[in-house]
């Protein structure tokens, strides 16, 4: 799931000076260069940053003038990285600024590539990353008062609900022939989502970096929760969702915690998921919001690979 256009990014300059400042204070000298960077939703700055003694840093700021939600995804990350340790495949918090207005990130500069996820060892790197992440935070060791993905599972179930009586023909035609089945599924999924791991749930090709020794490092905590431990890795295989190589690469996830004694009946929780996730982007359709104009076209491209993927697990 890879986003290509994004919000209104704002060049490093532009921030305001307090911002500046405190960069230049976490630094330990003046930002002599800074180059922005792109891919994703959110606006607001995302620039490598360098000072006048040659430090170099990643910056992401954000202010609450175009679209409300993201600085509280900034300060969620803030709080999830606070909590976890440093480790080679996670970029690292070095500070992190919030005036009320705007919020700031101050992150390792890892040096590296975005990752093409349908090239068969970016994803053997990114896999490792994510199962090497999956073991270190089973048992959740974050814990933060925000709604896991059984909570997240039940109200997209419940906007389904909704959405399926409005308007049908937001979804497929399969989907609404077999709308008891399609809603029984999803309606039994959050009691299958254990919050036994804390997860990215964010797992696109922007939100990666492969190194030059070919190790994986993942990035942008926001949407991040407590759920199953493999789910991460079923956010990756999502990437081949339309196809056989999806069903491959989710038969070897690597399960934690509870889940790993789900046995054969994992596959239907990933594809219930599946589902979930398709369902629920249908039910958005046509929702724009302020400040990521990007954001309805992707969620018609996923929802439909989704649901697309969904429809072929499930045999109809």
């Amino acid at each position: 799931m890879t986003p290509r256009a994004v919000g209104p990014r704002i060049d490093y300059d532009h921030l305001p000076a307090p911002v500046r400042a405190w960069v230049d204070d976490a630094l330990g000298g003046h930002v002599a260069s800074a180059t922005t960077q792109v891919g994703g939703f959110s606006a607001g700055v995302a620039a490598r940053v360098r000072t006048d003694s040659g430090r170099t840093a990643f910056v992401k700021a954000v202010d609450d003038g175009v679209n409300a939600q993201t600085p509280e995804l900034f300060r969620h990350e803030i709080a999830v990285l606070e909590a976890l340790p440093d480790v080679d495949y996670r970029a690292s918090l070095r500070a992190s600024y919030d005036d009320g207005t705007w919020v700031a990130l101050l992150l390792d500069d890892v040096d590296g590539r975005h990752p093409d996820l349908h090239d068969d060892s970016d994803v053997e790197a990114v896999n490792a990353a994510i199962v090497a992440q999956a073991r270190e935070l089973t048992p959740d060791p974050v814990r933060l008062d925000v709604p896991d993905m059984a909570q997240a599972t039940a109200r997209w179930h419940r906007r389904v609900v909704r959405e399926l009586d409005r308007d049908p023909t937001q979804f497929p035609g399969w989907c609404v022939a077999e709308s008891d089945a399609v809603l029984a599924r999803l309606a039994s999924l959050p009691d299958r989502m254990p919050a036994e791991s804390w997860v990215h749930l964010d797992i696109r090709d922007d939100n990666l970096l492969v190194r030059a020794d070919g190790a994986a490092v993942i990035l942008d905590w926001g949407m991040s929760r407590s759920g199953p431990s493999w789910l991460d890795q079923v956010l990756l295989a999502v990437h081949r969702v339309e196809t056989s190589a999806f069903d491959e690469m989710t038969a070897d996830v690597v399960a934690f915690g509870t889940s790993a004694a789900r046995g054969p009946a994992l596959q239907d929780d990933i594809t219930d998921l599946v589902l979930s996730l398709g369902s629920g982007l249908a039910a958005l359709r046509d929702r724009p919001m302020p400040g990521l104009p990007a954001i309805d076209e992707f969620r018609r491209r996923e929802q439909a690979r989704l649901l697309e993927g969904a429809r072929r697990r499930l045999g109809l």
